[in-house]
């Protein structure tokens, strides 16, 4: 049977199934990803939950004022309203690639008045004259997907609203630990500045008795001045202390979405110490808690869908293009039966020679996907080592508060006995001041520590995905509090994320 016996319909059917072996005239050969993701563990690279936006992990420090200023941080800070708007854009690019599945129709009247030349294929009845030619119809067309460009293009759409979500949700958790760990800075140059206030009074008590025995002639005078010289320290850091506490309220006002003089107003830090216990092991699925972990590995997802689209566009190409409706010359005939006209047929274009334009571009998203592994693979390094260094430190803290609490007490002990010893007499006042200084110093070193403690508990937590107290219960016990409103406070997180 020849070609020519055939009915159209297996023409078409014909062609269509040589039409990938056309398409073979340009080809992707060659060109593939080289990156491939790392597995920490399946069940991280699974599903990839996203931890919520608004888990108020911050109110285990039990400080209303500062839940109050980071509740007003995420509802207000300017930041946020960006990664909102990506992921609002991220919403109207899936509707856009559910659009693309579907047909378009289109009404089209077009009445075009025209002179007929006498010199042309024109009938002798119509040369010369000038006749209106109408027509009025529905234009329709659709595209095929053979080759599921479209459905790459959505399954892309998808990952980029999931990715743009985790870059929401990975800005609000640095804007809430950024404010937390400035409010943790401003609560320990408060208890510094009390602590120095305290030192000068002390060193003041001693500058009189050194002044009273230097008149008297016991003292020669160098104590003296040792302590003028340690009082105008003492000053020096007392309004470097002050300075550095307005730049710090200047700065949280700023993270809370306020004006910098609204800080100003703030009361100074109340917070309960958090009793850190060190885990054993961290296990790898609190990786997943990330939302900057969940970004990468969405932007892994819409590169290689964005790679399958450019590799689509190798193979033919198949629309249906049509239309039904009616068209004649002259008004009078127009919209009569016999006026009616119809098409329906397919497009089909496939790439013979293009000088390399699709190679290039297929390779250019593979580039992508490659580079969009990496900097997965090196965001969950840096996670993993990030938890482990956090670990680390408040590890070192601790050892380190362990020993500064035996200088304290100590410094409390020589006080405690020179306090007896002048009560009996045995000495003057002039060196239980000075052991006042020594255990203000301790003090101090103390209240150091206090702050580290609480800033890498916070980094910790931060590295964890935000809700530390649910991912690390033997790093972050649940406190009363916590364990009492534990349902309410994740109501009201979803409250405040719709």
């Amino acid at each position: 049977m020849s070609l020519r016996s055939l009915p159209h319909l297996h023409k078409s059917m014909l062609l269509l199934v040589m039409l990938p072996w056309l398409a073979a005239c340009v080809s992707s050969a060659g060109i593939a990803t080289q990156q491939h993701p790392l597995q920490p563990g399946q069940q991280v690279l699974a599903s990839m939950p996203l931890a919520s936006p608004s888990e108020r992990w911050w109110e285990i420090f039990g400080d209303p004022q500062l839940n109050e200023l980071v509740i007003a941080a995420l509802r207000d800070n300017p930041s946020l309203a960006v990664a909102q708007a990506r992921a609002e854009r991220a919403d109207i690019i899936i509707n856009a690639a559910h659009a693309a599945y579907g047909p378009s129709v289109s009404l089209d009247i077009n009445p075009t008045q025209q002179r007929f030349p006498e010199n042309y294929i024109i009938p002798p009845q119509l040369a010369g004259k000038v006749r209106t030619s109408n027509r009025a119809a529905l234009d329709f067309s659709g595209e095929i997907d053979f080759w599921g460009k479209h459905r790459a293009a959505l399954e892309g759409a998808v990952a980029q609203d999931k990715l743009a979500l985790a870059e929401y949700q990975s800005a609000r958790l640095m804007i809430s630990a950024a404010l937390v760990r400035s409010w943790g800075e401003l609560d320990r140059i408060t208890r510094q500045h009390q602590l120095v206030e305290d030192q000068l009074v002390i060193r003041n008590q001693s500058l009189g008795l050194l002044q009273k025995r230097e008149k008297a002639g016991f003292e020669p005078g160098v104590d003296r001045a040792q302590t003028e010289g340690a009082m105008a320290a003492l000053r020096g850091e007392l309004r470097s202390l002050e300075e550095r506490g307005q730049v710090q309220r200047h700065l949280i006002a700023v993270l809370a979405g306020r004006e910098p003089g609204e800080g100003e107003k703030l009361t100074a830090p109340h917070m309960r110490e958090v009793p850190a216990a060190l885990p054993t092991q961290v296990p790898a699925e609190l990786l997943a808690r990330r939302p900057d972990v969940a970004a990468s590995r969405w932007r892994v997802e819409a590169a290689t869908q964005d790679a399958a689209v450019a590799r689509a566009n190798f193979y033919p190409n198949v629309n249906i293009t049509g239309f039904v409706g009616f068209q004649a010359l002259g008004l009078d005939k127009w919209l009569d039966f016999g006026s009616r006209t119809y098409s329906i047929g397919p497009i089909i274009s496939l790439p013979v020679f293009d000088a390399g334009r699709l190679r290039a571009t297929y390779g250019v998203k593979t580039a992508d996907v490659d580079a969009a592994v990496a900097q997965y693979n090196q965001t969950l390094l840096d996670g993993l080592r990030e938890i482990v260094d956090e670990l680390t430190q408040l590890q070192g803290t601790s050892a380190a508060q362990t020993e500064q609490q035996t200088v304290l007490d100590k410094s409390r002990e020589v006080e405690r006995i020179l306090t007896q010893r002048e009560s009996k007499g045995l000495i003057n006042h002039l060196p239980v001041l000075n052991a006042s200084v020594q255990r203000m110093a301790a003090e101090r070193g103390m209240a150091d520590l206090a702050a580290r403690r609480f800033d890498t508990t916070v980094q910790l937590i931060r590295a964890t995905g935000g809700d530390g107290a649910a991912a690390l219960p033997g790093l972050l016990p649940d406190t009363q509090i916590h364990t009492e409103t534990h349902t309410e406070i994740h109501t009201a997180a979803n409250k405040d994320h719709s």
